[in-house]
């Protein structure tokens, strides 16, 4: 299946770009999320009409996203835990508990854009996490785990 690209999508293209994907792409997430519509003349002739407006969008969201990750490289995130023997944690602090508290610091961030790629954090310590705001935009964090009084 045909479909024209609404957005830069990693390992399909650009905004604009025609792509040939599985129908299924197409139809499950792709048409529904309005990252792509179907490959049609009608489509064609509109996309191109609109295209300046398209990419006024992306440009917006990509600075949107480069101005939180100015503002993630400022902070440091405490995240306190029950603490046992040799500093290791009862349970762990996962990427749901750094967004939340990033969150609650200010910057709005989406548990799915914390990239834990050890799994989650199971010792005290001070951790660079990677955030990815963007597929242009990726920011570092640190965050600080430390034992509950």
């Amino acid at each position: 299946m045909e479909v024209i690209l609404l957005e830069k999508i990693k390992h399909l293209g650009n905004l604009g770009d025609k792509a040939i994907v599985k129908s299924g792409y197409a139809r499950n997430y792709l048409v529904p999320q309005n990252k792509a519509v179907l490959a049609t003349p009608s489509n064609l002739a509109d996309f191109e009409s609109r295209r300046s407006e398209f990419e006024k969008a992306q440009q917006t969201v990509i600075q949107s996203a480069q101005e939180r990750a100015d503002q993630l490289k400022e902070i440091i995130v405490e995240i306190a835990g029950k603490v046992g023997v040799e500093g290791k944690l009862f349970g762990s602090v996962g990427s749901a508990d750094i967004a939340q508290a990033i969150t609650e610091g200010g910057i709005p961030i989406n548990k799915q854009e914390i990239r834990l790629p050890n799994g989650p954090i199971r010792q005290v310590g001070e951790y660079d996490i990677k955030v990815h705001l963007h597929q242009e935009v990726d920011s570092f964090v640190t965050v600080q785990v430390i034992a509950e009084d």
